[in-house]
């Protein structure tokens, strides 16, 4: 079985583009925030949970990047002040990770620069229609693998 020309043409472009995206982001929000992308992934995902808080499994799926290294990052935003840990009260066993209000402060700082790296080396790329193509493919393969 092999892929068509087109297909792997679409498939390299992909993986290409997406690494090397995500290294300028990560620089871009490094250089501006001293904050890396895996860090400001993490405060949007507590940003949008119910209460700003999530269980540490709930997080790990949340994340766009590996979830490997989760306690390590957690340990980071502990560190800087960004969110703290706590056992769950219904269920002992787990822990919460629970935004704090210097890191709704530091995303709520960081969220232009991400913008304008999003903008300025994604988005910037595409016409609306090809945006809207590209949501659909995208929203299809993550619906599939997520299934």
């Amino acid at each position: 079985m092999s892929l068509s020309r087109e297909h792997d043409a679409a498939w390299r472009g992909f993986l290409r583009s997406s690494a090397l995206l995500l290294r300028v982001l990560d620089a871009d929000l490094r250089a501006a925030h001293g904050m890396s992308h895996r860090t400001y992934d993490a405060l949007v995902q507590l940003s949008e949970a119910p209460d700003q808080r999530l269980h540490m499994k709930d997080l790990a799926d949340a994340l766009v990047h590996s979830a490997s290294g989760l306690t390590r990052l957690v340990d980071g935003l502990e560190r800087d002040g960004y969110a703290r840990r706590e056992v769950d009260a219904g269920n002992r066993r787990a822990t919460l990770v629970i935004l704090t209000p210097a890191g709704l402060a530091a995303l709520e700082e960081a969220w232009p620069t991400h913008v304008r790296g999003v903008e300025r080396h994604f988005a910037g790329h595409l016409s609306r229609e090809e945006a809207w193509t590209l949501a659909a493919v995208f929203g299809r393969i993550a619906g599939d693998l997520e299934s």
